[in-house]
């Protein structure tokens, strides 16, 4: 609300100025122009510097505080450089018709980069100490790999979490990336990505944004993601081991999605017995299904003809999927 009284105000003044000091510029036309064109003019300058620099900004929470310094900044850059103006300008009555509409102008940028930036730097006064409050702090950063997970969605609907979800540029550009390759298993597991943003997005709350934010020095996805979870004190969200023992090392808080899934589910290890219900027929030949208690799907080999029978089997192997566990076994002997 803040940001959008100082771009009414820097509007209205445009416009002022420009049918104050504007004929400065056109008094050649001045006879053949409408007395509205200053105006228009002034209007037009102002709407175009609102729409570059709206164009190019970045998320920040305002203040009052930001406001005064940013004001402040800005009324003395501008004395500076219409100090520095009037020695090098020879032509007074130039001078008088640039000094108003610089001065608002250096006001007007000075004011909106503090109040865009406000919540990048700590300001402490005597006594007063000023704190991020913005409505995103704690945000969770997501990497593509969480966005092809499943398991996150779940984890929304049951109210895991309640922070704001935070989707960087770059990885929305990978997974555009991926959907649009030549090379079937990738360009699915890119539509998985960009599902998994919509369906993300279709729940409503938590919000999800997608961040504008420019990380410096940043050349890898991996240098993005850490760095914009330390710019926002947020947490990292990772499907990806290796990226998540580097966040760790780093002081970032992250969660590994797979290591969070392994926390809940119950402990099964290969060469261990279980006793299986047999549901339904599997996909492959010969093979039934059943399911742990923790939903994860045991395949049987040689189970299809034993569907609504309880058996005893044995664990050969565990796989990993985006949608969970899967736990293969055979029945077991005598």
């Amino acid at each position: 609300m803040l940001i959008l009284l100082v771009r009414i105000g820097f509007v209205i003044l445009a416009v002022v100025i420009g049918l104050g000091s504007g004929q400065y510029f056109y008094r050649s036309l001045a006879d053949s122009l409408p007395g509205w064109f200053g105006g228009a003019m002034g209007f037009g300058i102002a709407i175009t510097l609102i729409a570059a620099e709206h164009a190019f900004r970045r998320r920040f929470t305002r203040s009052l505080v930001a406001f005064l310094i940013g004001l402040g900044a800005g009324l003395t850059l501008a004395f500076l450089t219409l100090s520095v103006l009037r020695l090098v300008l020879q032509d007074e009555d130039l001078y008088r018709n640039l000094d108003v509409p610089i001065a608002v102008i250096i006001t007007y940028l000075v004011l909106i980069t503090v109040l865009r930036g406000a919540d990048r730097f700590r300001l402490v006064v005597p006594f007063v100490e000023f704190r991020s409050e913005r409505q995103d702090a704690g945000s969770l950063i997501v990497d593509a790999d969480v966005l092809a997970d499943g398991r996150l969605i779940g984890l929304m609907r049951a109210g895991l979490f309640s922070q704001p979800i935070l989707v960087h540029r770059r990885v929305l550009a990978q997974c555009e990336a991926n959907a649009a390759n030549a090379e079937p298993a990738l360009a699915a597991r890119g539509r998985r990505q960009l599902d998994g943003l919509a369906e993300l997005r279709a729940l409503g709350r938590p919000s999800v944004e997608i961040d504008e934010t420019e990380i410096p020095n940043a050349t890898a996805l991996e240098d993005v993601l850490t760095g914009l979870a330390r710019l926002e004190g947020g947490r990292l969200v990772v499907g990806n081991h290796d990226l998540y023992r580097r966040a760790v090392a780093e002081g970032i808080q992250a969660l590994d999605l797979n290591g969070l899934a392994g926390t809940f589910s119950t402990p099964v290890r290969a060469g261990e017995n279980l006793s299986v219900l047999i549901e339904k027929p599997g996909e492959g030949r010969g093979q039934g299904i059943g399911f742990l208690d923790d939903g994860s799907m045991i395949v049987v080999a040689e189970g299809a003809d034993r569907v609504g029978q309880r058996v005893p089997c044995t664990v050969l192997r565990l796989h990993a999927t985006a949608n969970g566990r899967m736990v293969f076994c055979e029945i077991k002997k005598g």
